[in-house]
C-alpha cells in the first residue's frame, strides 16, 4: 500500500525538485515525491490511500543535529542549572542569570533548600557572565557539603574544600597540571579526573535511565529524526552506555535513530592496545535505532566557551593562554592510524591556533596516504582565519559549526577576551561555503540546545543576544542555513544516499511545520510550530 501525504508545500532540499505538494511513501521508503497529477503512473498502478493530515502544513526532510551528547546531558540534568541564557528543559524552566552576585544569591538559594546529606552540583557557570567563582566562594556557602560549579563550557569544575576531598583531587594534581587546589579549579584533564566520581554521583542508582528518557523527548521536540553522538564513550563505560541506550532508545516508540562515533582517546583510556579493535567490533552491535559510523572523534585545543581555545596573534585581550587537549606535535600521531585504516576523522578544534595544528596534521596525512572523499570533519571552528578557511577547502575538509556560539557569547567575546572583529567573525560559515566547503550546524548539545531551527536561524542573521548583527557577510543564505540541518549534516555522515532530502528511494524521515520557513525572515524560525515528525514512514506527532 502506498500512502500519499499531502501538503501545503514540500521542500526536498534537492535542487532536481526543491519543491512539491504530495509525498508518496511504502513502508519505510519513499515512493516518488510531486503532485497528485504527476504521481498517477504510480497511483493508477499501485494500491494507495491519500492522506490529508499535513494539508494545511509544509514538511522538511527530517531534521539532523550531527553532533550532541545524550549521555553527559543526562548526567548534566541530574544537577541544578544556573545558566546565563534561559532554557527549556522537559519538566523545568531555567531562568537566565546575570552578573556575580545575582550568580551566587541564586546558588546560595538552592544550596540551602538541597537535602544536607547530598553534594550540591550545579552547572551552567560562566566566567565571563557571572564573575570569577573559586574555592573561598564555595567554602563561604558551606565547609561541610560538597559544593561543585560546573561550568558552561563542561570543560571545567569548580570545587570547594570538601567537593576536592570527594573527587580525590589531591591525588590528581601530584600529576596534574590542570588541577588547582587552592583556587579549586579542574580543567580539561583535571575535570575528566573529577568526572570519574561526580558521573556516579549524580547518575547512579538508576538516574542515568530516568534523565536519558528525558533526553529523548528533547529530541522529538526539536523535530529531529537523526542524531550523532560524536564522542561515544566520552562519559561512561562504553558497555555501559550501550546497555543503557539499548534498554531506552530503542524500540518502535523512540522517533529517532542515532549514529554513535567513538571517542578514541576515551576508547583507549579504558581498553589500552585494544582499543581499536574494540571500536571494530561495534558495527556488530548496532540494532534498528542505534547504529554506529566508520568514523572516529580527536580533539585539538581547549573550549570556546570557557576561552580555553588556543588563539594565535594577538591572541586574548587579557593576556592568558588557552589550553591544548592534545599535544599540537601529536594530533596527527593520534590520527594517522585510523586516517589509515580509512575511518573519517572528526575533530574538535575551536581556536585559530588549534585550526593551525589541526590543518598540518590533515596536510601530512594526505602527503603520507592520499585519500579521497574522507570528509574530514572540523568541529565547532570558534575563530579561524581567511586563510584557514582557504586552506581547510583546498584539504578537502567540512565546517561543523556551533549555531549557538555567536548568539549566547559573541557580545561578550566582542568585549573580554577577542574583540570586535575576531568576535564578530566567529563560526565563519560564509566564508566556508564561498570556499566551497560543506558547511552543517550542530548543537554540541548540552552546549547549546536540541534546536536545529533556532541554530539555523542564528547562522542565517548572524544576530547575537543583544540582537546586533555580527559581520553579516558571514551569513549563510536561507538554503544553506536549512541545509546546513538537512542535506548537508547527512553528507558529512556519509548518509546523504538514505536521509537529508526528500526525493524517490530514500527513508521517509520527514519534519512537519505549521509555516514555510522561506517564506519568512530567518529570524522567525525557532517560532515555527512542530507538528510533527516521521521516521522511516512512520508518523510522530509533537505532544500538543
Amino acid at each position: 500500500m502506498i500512502t500519499v501525504y499531502l501538503a501545503r508545500r514540500i521542500h526536498t532540499m534537492d535542487p532536481s525538485l526543491p519543491t512539491a505538494t504530495a509525498l508518496a511513501v511504502r513502508g519505510q521508503r519513499i515512493v516518488e515525491v510531486g503532485t497528485l497529477e504527476s504521481l498517477r503512473p504510480w497511483l493508477d498502478t499501485h494500491d494507495h490511500e491519500i492522506d490529508e493530515r499535513f494539508g494545511d502544513l509544509v514538511l522538511l526532510p527530517g531534521l539532523i543535529d550531527p553532533h550532541v551528547h545524550p549521555p553527559l546531558m543526562a548526567l548534566l540534568m541530574a544537577t541544578e542549572w544556573i545558566t546565563p541564557e534561559s532554557w527549556n528543559l522537559p519538566g523545568c524552566q531555567v531562568p537566565a542569570t546575570s552578573g556575580r552576585d545575582a550568580y551566587l544569591a541564586r546558588l546560595a538559594e538552592l544550596e540551602a533548600s538541597y537535602p544536607l546529606d547530598q553534594p550540591f552540583i550545579t552547572f551552567g557557570w560562566h566566567q565571563q557572565s557571572h564573575g570569577e567563582v573559586t574555592r573561598s566562594d564555595l567554602d563561604a556557602i558551606s565547609t561541610n557539603r560538597p559544593i561543585v560549579v560546573w561550568g558552561r563550557s563542561f570543560h571545567e569544575v569548580r570545587c570547594n574544600g570538601p567537593a576536592l576531598e570527594m573527587v580525590d583531587a589531591a591525588e590528581g594534581a601530584a600529576w596534574d597540571p590542570h588541577i588547582d587546589l587552592g583556587t579549586g579549579r579542574m580543567w580539561e584533564s583535571g575535570m575528566a579526573w573529577a568526572l570519574r566520581t561526580l558521573r556516579e554521583v549524580l547518575i547512579g542508582g538508576g538516574q542515568y535511565e530516568i534523565m536519558m528518557e528525558k533526553v529523548a523527548q528533547l529530541v522529538h521536540l526539536g523535530g529531529v529524526t537523526t542524531i550523532a553522538d560524536v564522542g561515544f564513550g566520552g562519559m561512561a563505560l562504553p558497555d555501559r552506555e550501550l546497555e543503557v541506550l539499548a534498554q531506552v532508545h530503542e524500540g518502535d516508540h523512540i522517533p529517532f535513530r542515532q549514529y554513535l562515533i567513538p571517542q578514541v582517546a576515551a576508547f583507549q583510556r579504558e581498553y589500552g592496545t585494544e582499543a581499536a579493535e574494540r571500536m571494530k567490533t561495534l558495527q556488530g552491535r548496532a540494532s534498528e535505532r542505534i547504529r554506529f559510523l566508520n568514523a572516529t572523534k580527536f580533539f585539538a585545543d581547549g573550549a570556546f566557551i570557557a576561552q580555553l581555545m588556543q588563539l594565535g596573534e594577538p591572541g586574548y585581550i587579557d593576556g592568558h593562554e588557552g589550553a591544548w587537549m592534545a599535544d599540537p606535535d601529536r594530533i596527527v600521531q593520534h590520527i594517522r592510524p585510523h586516517w589509515n585504516a580509512g575511518s573519517q576523522v572528526n575533530i574538535h578544534v575551536n581556536g585559530d591556533r588549534g585550526m593551525a595544528a589541526t590543518l598540518d596534521a590533515v596536510a601530512e596525512l594526505l602527503s603520507e596516504k592520499p585519500r579521497f572523499d574522507h570528509r574530514t570533519v572540523l568541529h565547532h571552528v570558534g575563530v579561524s582565519t581567511q586563510a584557514q578557511s582557504r586552506r581547510a577547502a583546498a584539504l578537502g575538509c567540512a565546517i561543523q559549526a556551533n549555531g549557538y556560539y555567536l548568539r549566547y557569547f559573541g557580545d561578550q567575546y566582542v568585549a573580554e577576551g577577542l574583540g570586535t572583529e575576531r568576535a564578530s567573525q566567529m563560526t565563519r560559515v560564509g566564508s566556508a561555503r564561498r570556499n566551497g566547503m560543506s558547511v552543517a550546524v550542530h548543537s554540541d548539545l548540552p552546549m547549546g540546545p536540541l534546536e536545529p531551527l533556532l541554530a539555523a536561524s542564528i547562522m542565517a542573521t548572524r544576530r547575537s543576544a543583544s540582537g546586533v548583527v555580527l559581520c553579516p557577510e558571514e551569513c549563510l543564505s536561507p538554503y544553506d542555513a536549512i541545509a546546513a540541518v538537512t542535506i548537508e549534516a547527512a553528507w558529512q555522515m556519509f548518509l546523504d544516499d538514505e536521509i537529508g532530502s526528500l526525493v524517490s528511494g530514500k527513508l521517509a524521515d520527514v519534519t512537519v511545520l505549521a509555516d514555510d520557513p522561506f517564506e519568512l525572515n530567518a529570524a522567525k524560525w525557532p517560532d515555527i510550530p512542530i507538528k510533527a515528525t516521521m521516521l522511516s514512514g512512520r508518523v510522530y506527532p509533537l505532544p500538543t
